[in-house]
């Protein structure tokens, strides 16, 4: 009996670890990987759907600042970033808010997010971010090959195979329902 309840304790801890592993899988679907060299340019994507207005206001922030934020004609190029960043302006109103980093530098790498501000109501002076696409961006620093770019859209959250780690505890659950 007390080889049951084991069993059964043991067998609800590996369910709980599987479906806390699946729900964090799926929890950053949109984000997408990318390396570049040093040096180089790169494309850091972004594309809305809905058409908000016939001029979108995008952002695209760090963690830590904002990177670049266009709104019409008018745009902002965060510090560090100046005459190295845009969304240009006729591809924006077409649905393509795709930042474009040129002269990558190192101290770029991180996570990179796009948002679009929309007005909440028809009258109110403050608007609402709505997210639309988060970029992991890497950087490499080899100097070889200075066309180097690497593009990679994951639905797996950065993790290398969720597939393979719920094929895993599938047949772990399966093995210990033998025992």
């Amino acid at each position: 009996m007390e080889t049951m309840n084991i069993k059964s304790s043991l067998l609800c801890s590996v369910v709980i670890v599987w479906l806390a592993v699946c729900v964090d899988s799926q929890s950053d679907q949109s984000r997408v990987f990318m390396t570049a060299r040093v040096g180089s340019s790169v494309v850091l994507p972004c594309e809305w759907r809905d058409a908000l207005s016939p001029s979108p206001h995008v952002e695209w922030r760090t963690f830590t600042e904002t990177v670049f934020e266009r709104l019409g004609e008018e745009h902002y190029e965060g510090e560090g970033y100046k005459d190295r960043v845009d969304v240009p302006e006729d591809k924006l109103k077409k649905g393509n808010c795709s930042l474009v980093l040129k002269e990558v530098k190192a101290e770029d790498a991180g996570v990179y997010e796009s948002y679009l501000l929309v007005k909440r109501v028809k009258r109110a002076l403050s608007s609402k971010r709505v997210f639309v696409q988060s970029v992991e961006l890497s950087v490499d620093e080899s100097p070889e090959d200075r066309s180097f770019q690497r593009f990679v859209a994951t639905d797996d959250a950065g993790m290398i195979s969720p597939h393979l780690l719920t094929v895993a505890f599938s047949l772990f659950l399966y093995l210990l329902t033998l025992l």
